[in-house]
């Protein structure tokens, strides 16, 4: 039968293929996934006016990353933040919700004894802006604005850092600088994860 014939040659193509990914130092399965989280300093540009920077948890972030080859991967992520910045009489306080996804590629670099992944991506992003206000230094209402909402593409700048804790899972560190591109949001972010490897 015909798929007798074909059996050996297929057999004899993903055991090349093994070994190849063995022979250049990639582990058999490089796909991983996981979560994320960590806090990040948020500076909103709003079109009313200025607003203060703002410490924030990012709670919730979700991980995909593979090799495309041997020290270069992509690394894709889905995350949902909240944030609220404080009013003054100069500065519009606010609650910020962003649902995004960030997709970048990074290299391996080694560094002596440190060996970290470096990488850059986009970042796109639905931010929404609601209870925007000044108030006075007393904590009264001074003006009252629209709620906004608008979609945010930055450019994100990242270096990850990765430590065994078996075959299969591994500790992350990331710190990353998002610098808007389209949309007022940018910030500086550090996060901790939890990697497995399927």
């Amino acid at each position: 039968m015909r798929w007798v014939r074909w059996t050996p040659a297929l057999l004899a193509l993903v055991m090349s293929g093994e070994v190849t990914a063995a022979a250049i130092g990639m582990p058999e399965s490089t796909a991983r996934v996981g979560y994320a989280a960590g806090f990040s300093r948020l500076v909103v540009d709003d079109p009313a006016g200025s607003t203060a920077a703002k410490w924030a948890v990012q709670p919730f972030t979700l991980i995909y990353t593979d090799w495309l080859t041997s020290g270069l991967r992509y690394w894709a992520e889905v995350y949902y933040h909240t944030a609220s910045l404080d009013a003054g009489p100069n500065k519009i306080g606010q609650d910020v919700s962003r649902s995004g996804a960030r997709l970048s590629v990074q290299r391996g670099v080694n560094l002596g004894g440190w060996s970290p992944w470096l990488g850059a991506g986009l970042v796109v992003s639905r931010d929404d802006y609601s209870g925007r206000h000044t108030e006075d230094e007393d904590g009264f209402l001074l003006s009252a604005y629209a709620d906004r909402a608008e979609t945010g593409v930055g450019l994100a700048l990242q270096a990850v850092s990765e430590w065994p804790l078996s075959r299969q899972w591994d500790l992350s560190a990331k710190l990353e600088q998002v610098i808007p591109v389209s949309g007022g949001v940018g910030e500086t972010a550090l996060s901790f994860g939890i990697l497995y490897r399927y």
